[in-house]
C-alpha cells in the first residue's frame, strides 16, 4: 500500500510540475543564448513549447526527432530549440526557402508540417500548449510577408535555391554545391 502512495504522490507532483510550467517563455539561459545566435535585424514574433518536431531530411540518416523542445518564430527563419536551460538549436528553417506549411488542428491536437525543397518538418504541440497556438497562422502569415519584402529588398540575382537540399547557388552552376542535384 505504501508503494502505491508513493506512486501516486509522484504522479500528482508531475502534473502540478508540468501545470506549472510556462510555454511561451524560454528559459533564462536559453533566452540569452538565442539573443546571442540571432542575426542584427532578426526579432521574435513568437515562441511555444511543442511535445515533438521531426525532420525528415532527404538522406533518412539524417533525419532525427526531439521531443519537448521550443518552436521559435522570427522574421527569417523558425528555429526548433531543444528544452534545456540553455540555447541549444536542434533546426533552422529559413522562411525562404518554405514551399507550403499545413496546418492541422483538432481538439486535442495541432500539429504543423513545413515542407522545403527535399525536406519535411513536423511539429505536434502539447495538449497543454494548443491554447497559446492562438494566432500562430496569422504570426506564421506575417513572418513570411516580412521574409518577402525583405527578400525582394535583398534580392540578388546570382543564386537560387536548390530544389534538393535547399541550399543557396549560383545562377552559373550546373550542379549544387551541397547534394550534387543537376540544375
Amino acid at each position: 500500500m505504501h508503494f502505491l502512495t508513493r506512486i501516486l504522490e509522484n504522479v500528482k507532483k508531475h502534473i502540478n510540475e508540468r501545470s506549472a510550467q510556462n510555454f511561451t517563455e524560454l528559459p533564462p539561459g536559453a533566452k540569452k543564448g538565442l539573443s546571442k545566435y540571432l542575426k542584427q535585424d532578426e526579432e521574435i514574433m513568437f515562441v511555444v513549447r511543442n511535445f515533438r518536431a521531426m525532420y525528415k531530411a532527404p538522406r533518412w540518416i539524417d533525419s532525427n526527432t526531439f521531443f519537448n523542445s521550443w518552436f521559435i518564430l522570427t522574421n527569417r527563419r523558425i528555429i526548433i530549440a531543444k528544452n534545456s536551460p540553455s540555447f541549444k538549436r536542434f533546426r533552422d528553417i529559413s522562411l525562404e526557402t518554405i514551399s507550403e506549411i499545413d496546418h492541422e488542428k483538432e481538439s486535442s491536437d495541432y500539429r504543423l508540417t513545413i515542407s522545403s525543397p527535399g525536406k519535411v518538418d513536423m511539429i505536434e504541440f502539447l495538449r497543454e500548449s494548443i491554447a497559446y497556438c492562438e494566432g500562430l497562422e496569422q504570426k506564421l502569415n506575417e513572418a513570411f510577408e516580412k521574409a518577402r519584402q525583405s527578400e525582394f529588398a535583398h534580392r540578388t540575382v546570382d543564386s537560387v535555391f536548390c530544389n534538393e537540399c535547399g541550399s543557396k547557388v549560383s545562377v552559373q552552376s550546373k550542379f549544387c554545391s551541397e547534394c550534387g542535384l543537376k540544375l
